[in-house]
C-alpha cells in the first residue's frame, strides 16, 4: 500500500469542498477510494453572497460522516470556527472549516512538512515545518495576489493600454486583451471598475497570455515576473521557518490553474524546485475533517491559520 493509499484510509465518508474563484471542487473519500463529485459555484469568504446556504447544500447533497471545506479569503481562526459550527449544526455532522491554502498544503504533502504555494484566480503561500506555520500572501486582488491569473490578466489590460497610449506595451497584448475580453478598453475599464470584485473579468485573461509568451516579448515578461513573484512568496516562508529537521530546505509545491502553463511552471521550478501535489486540494480538505474529532458536532477544531 502507497502512503497515498494508506493516507485516505479512513472510517465513514468524509467530504472535501475545496473553494475558489472559477468553481468549488467538491470529493468524497469512502473506504480509501475518493469520487469526484458536482462542481460548486465559486467561492470566497469575503466575496460571496449566501456562502453558507451554497456550502449547506453541498454538504447535504453528499450526506458525509464528517466534512472539509477549504475557503479562499478565511484568515482568522474565529472566522472558520463560526462557519464550521453554523455549517455542523444545520449538517448534523462535524465540519472543519480552514483557509484553501491549508487544504492545499495538506494534500501536497499528504500532512508531511513543506511549502505549498496556491496560484489561480489569486495566490498565497503556506508552509510547515511540523511545528510551526507560516503564511505568504493571500491578502486579496486590492493588496496582493502577485502572480495569479487576476494579476496575470491586469498586467496585460496595462500593457495593452500602454500600447494604445504609444507608451509601450506589444500590439499582440493590445489584441489579445479586446479579442478575449470582447470589449474595446475604454469598454473594459468601465466594467472593471464598476463590478471590481468580479476577478473573472481579468483572469480570463490569463490563458491567453501565457499562450503568446513565446513570440512576444512583453507576455514573457509579465509571464516571467509572475512566476518569480509566486517564488518569493516560498522563499519568505523557507526564511522564515528555516530548514527542516533533516536540514534540508522544506519542499516545495505549486498548486492551481496558473501552473498549467508549461513556461511559468518551468522558471517556478527553477527557483525553488518545486514539484507537483501529491494530491488535489479538495482531497486535503477531506483529510484535514479526518483529524478533526470534536465531541459534538458544533464543537471547534484545531485550525492552521494563523501565521508564524
Amino acid at each position: 500500500m502507497t502512503s497515498e493509499q494508506r493516507a485516505f484510509k479512513g472510517p465513514g465518508r468524509l467530504l472535501g469542498i475545496d473553494g475558489g474563484g472559477s468553481g468549488t471542487r467538491v470529493v468524497l473519500i469512502v473506504g480509501g477510494q475518493v469520487t469526484a463529485l458536482p462542481d460548486g459555484p465559486p467561492m470566497n469568504a469575503l466575496l460571496t453572497r449566501g456562502l453558507t446556504e451554497h456550502l449547506r447544500r453541498i454538504i447535504a447533497a453528499a450526506g458525509p460522516t464528517a466534512a472539509g471545506v477549504g475557503l479562499p479569503g478565511v484568515r482568522m481562526a474565529a472566522q472558520a470556527c463560526h462557519l464550521g459550527q453554523a455549517l455542523a449544526r444545520q449538517a448534523g455532522c462535524p465540519v472543519h472549516v480552514t483557509g484553501d491554502v491549508d487544504a492545499a498544503r495538506h494534500a501536497a504533502f499528504l500532512g508531511a512538512p513543506g511549502v505549498v504555494v496556491v496560484a489561480g484566480t489569486g495566490s498565497a503561500a503556506l508552509g510547515w515545518d511540523g511545528e510551526r506555520f507560516a503564511r505568504a500572501g493571500g491578502h486579496g486582488f486590492l493588496l496582493g495576489d502577485e502572480g495569479s491569473a487576476y494579476w496575470i490578466g491586469r498586467e496585460a489590460v496595462r500593457a495593452a493600454l500602454r500600447f494604445q497610449e504609444g507608451s509601450g506595451g506589444s500590439e499582440q497584448i493590445y489584441r489579445t486583451v479586446t479579442e478575449v475580453t470582447g470589449s474595446g478598453l475604454d469598454a473594459l475599464i468601465a466594467e472593471v471598475n464598476a463590478h471590481p470584485a468580479d476577478r473573472g473579468r481579468l483572469a480570463v485573461l490569463a490563458p491567453a497570455v501565457t499562450a503568446i509568451a513565446g513570440h512576444d516579448p512583453e507576455a514573457q515578461r509579465i509571464v516571467r515576473h509572475a512566476a518569480e513573484s509566486l517564488a518569493a512568496l516560498a522563499e519568505s516562508i523557507r526564511r522564515r521557518l528555516g530548514p527542516a529537521r533533516t536540514g534540508a530546505q522544506l519542499p516545495v509545491a505549486g498548486v492551481g490553474g496558473v501552473f498549467g502553463d508549461p513556461a511559468l511552471w518551468a522558471r517556478f521550478v527553477e527557483l525553488t524546485g518545486a514539484a507537483r501535489p501529491l494530491a488535489p486540494a479538495a482531497v486535503g480538505a477531506a483529510l484535514l475533517a479526518a483529524t478533526c474529532t470534536p465531541r459534538s458536532p458544533t464543537a471547534p477544531c484545531s485550525l492552521h491559520l494563523d501565521p508564524a
